[in-house]
């Protein structure tokens, strides 16, 4: 290889840390209730979201009495976003 292929291999490869990630399955329910209410409903959720003595199933239960449908899990994989086993929102 001559050092122009070289340099372009390299370019192409650093372009690829630029690409958004390939996201796998559904979006998060969590996410999309986060991105289709006002700020101060989001603001409200995340403080709730980072209360640990309000379980995953109430908060679950008031988004579903809203008309959301989420469940308890995926309140608690939202939760641990970030972490391995958590979701795929950003933190």
């Amino acid at each position: 290889m001559t050092n122009k292929e070289l340099v372009g291999l390299a370019a192409d490869l650093d372009a690829l840390t630029d690409a958004p990630a390939a996201r796998k399955g559904p979006p998060c329910s969590v996410g999309t209730v986060l991105a289709s209410v006002d700020e101060e409903t989001v603001a409200t959720l995340h403080r709730i979201l980072d209360t640990r003595t309000v379980s995953s199933t109430a908060i679950a239960e008031v988004l579903n009495q809203h008309g959301r449908e989420v469940t308890s899990y995926t309140v608690a994989r939202h939760r641990r976003r970030g972490e391995p086993n958590g979701c795929r929102c950003a933190r």
